[in-house]
């Protein structure tokens, strides 16, 4: 059911759309960089364009075909590369509906809110039952291959930002005259927002799959039911126990599995914390006044 349900999700086009337009912008990005050059006292302006727009139709036919070729190259190939980060944003937007289901499960309010079966973890078939269906649910979808796209291009977008690090540190302000300044910038930013929201949701997902709260939730309920139903404390008593076996299994197993790259808290949060510092510091520099967006993120 919680599977099932989970399967059913509509496919959202957002980020397929922005991944479109931002491939669009990679494409046009040697133009607005040959506009921004164009005029060296104006800057980036109307008249700048235009001059650049009158020097690109003053070429060659040949230069002009292979522009025309570039950005079509260029376009398709971006949107190759971001179909991965869409594939991936889906097959994680479709694991966080099953852990939120699967949380959801044994309480009784959520359960019917969202049409699910629910069931308290006051016998062993219960809790059998329970982490069967943790276990299933946990292993569902492209593990592997998601996580290597995700690992490579945080390397990948690491590695860039470290060469344009080194790159304006040895040359200052005339490493932003430079294409190959604009476009690491642009392919830094446009991967950090996609692995922004896919740290995000991995975070999301490994919280909702943390049952030790829960388990623990669950043993108090037995020894209040104990007092109810005095008839059935032997088998409360054998299902208390096996909760006990269980919170520790769990927790065994999710510190041995929090050591994944993809779904660390701590690399989501360092995630976090890079990318709005970077792009507080960019903001900075164009607005004039400092801003500290990191501190909005707990």
């Amino acid at each position: 059911s919680t599977q099932s349900t989970g399967e059913n999700m509509k496919a959202s086009l957002e980020y397929l759309w922005l991944g479109v337009f931002l491939s669009f912008i990679m494409s046009v990005l040697p133009f607005i960089f040959r506009a921004h050059n164009a005029d060296k006292q104006s800057g980036f302006s109307k008249q700048a364009v235009l001059l650049s727009v009158d020097e690109l139709l003053g070429e060659s036919l040949e230069l002009q075909l292979i522009h025309f070729i570039g950005f079509v190259l260029t376009m398709s190939l971006s949107i190759c590369f971001i179909t991965l980060f869409v594939v991936a944003e889906r097959a994680y937007s479709q694991r966080y509906l099953y852990a939120k289901y699967f949380n959801a499960l044994t309480t009784m309010r959520r359960a019917k809110q969202h049409g699910l079966p629910h069931f308290r973890l006051r016998s062993i078939q219960n809790i059998k039952a329970w982490l069967s269906l943790r276990s299933v649910l946990r292993r569902v979808g492209p593990l592997r291959s998601v996580g290597i796209i995700i690992t490579s291009s945080f390397l990948i977008m690491l590695t860039i930002l470290t060469v344009v690090c080194i790159q304006f540190f040895s040359k200052g302000t005339n490493s932003m005259n430079m294409y190959f300044t604009w476009a690491a910038m642009a392919w830094s930013m446009c991967l950090g927002m996609y692995l922004l929201r896919l740290f995000t949701l991995g975070n999301d997902i490994q919280e909702r799959f943390d049952s030790q709260s829960l388990l623990i939730t669950e043993q108090i309920n037995i020894y209040f039911f104990m007092q109810q139903s005095p008839q059935k404390k032997e088998q409360l008593v054998h299902a208390n126990q096996v909760l006990q076996l269980s919170s520790k299994l769990l927790k065994e197993i999710d510190n041995r599995e929090n050591n994944n790259f993809v779904l660390s808290p701590l690399v989501s949060q360092f995630l976090r914390v890079f990318l709005l510092s970077a792009f507080s510091g960019l903001a900075s520099e164009f607005l004039g006044f400092k801003l500290k967006l990191w501190k909005m993120i707990k």
